[in-house]
């Protein structure tokens, strides 16, 4: 589904995380950690991402040897567009499940989402 986006699944993983660490970033460290890589993946997305002008690196004003990662504008506003255009992927996928069973997957995955978040992961 996300070959028409140009984006591989740790890629669009990569930059959903970013968006949940609106607006402080985070390390290339922690990202690798989050989304499940190493971390010459993550530079390598992240250089990626750059070039496309939806990511970029920053210097951390306490200690400038050490670099977050942030989404820029446009890479905010790509990632929803993409979500968008997936979603009748989705609707698909789920054809034939009864309203209970998406709901209790829906709740289930608010349920992990709020878990990564409180967890920073």
């Amino acid at each position: 589904m996300l070959d028409r986006f140009g984006l591989t699944e740790a890629q669009f993983s990569f930059l959903n995380h970013l968006a949940r660490r609106m607006p402080e970033g985070q390390s290339v460290t922690a990202i690798a950690a989050a989304v499940e890589v190493k971390q010459p993946a993550v530079s390598k997305m992240v250089t990626k991402f750059e070039g496309m002008g939806w990511a970029r690196f920053e210097a951390m004003q306490n200690d400038a040897r050490t670099k977050h990662v942030f989404l820029t504008q446009a890479g905010q506003a790509h990632l929803p567009d993409v979500q968008r255009a997936l979603l009748p992927d989705y609707m698909a996928m789920m054809d034939g499940w009864r309203d209970e069973d998406i709901a209790s997957l829906t709740a289930q995955l608010f349920r992990l989402v709020d878990w990564f978040d409180k967890n920073r992961l």
